[in-house]
């Protein structure tokens, strides 16, 4: 089980980026769970659980973001863990 984390810069607030986040979870049947929400600074913080082709396919999705946005620029991390946190998928 892996844990991805991404920091995403850009114009990324207020043009649907979390909410197209979870609606590509949903509609692609992603066994992910975390979260996504939005930031002081402007970027957009995303925290994901799964496997890692599932959390590839995400991270995709992720450096596009939906039409309105322009992603910029993403700092991300991968980590090793032993149990899932978060029992499904939200955006804060």
């Amino acid at each position: 089980m892996l844990e991805l984390k991404l920091n995403i810069h850009g114009k990324v607030q207020r043009v649907g980026f979390r909410a197209s986040i979870l609606k590509y979870i949903e509609l692609h049947k992603l066994p992910i769970t975390g979260f996504v929400k939005n930031l002081p600074d402007g970027t957009v913080e995303l925290v994901a659980q799964g496997e890692l082709e599932d959390l590839k396919e995400l991270h995709r999705f992720a450096a596009k973001g939906p039409p309105m946005a322009e992603v910029r620029d993403i700092t991300e991390e991968l980590i090793k863990i032993s149990e899932r946190t978060f029992n499904s998928f939200e955006f804060l």
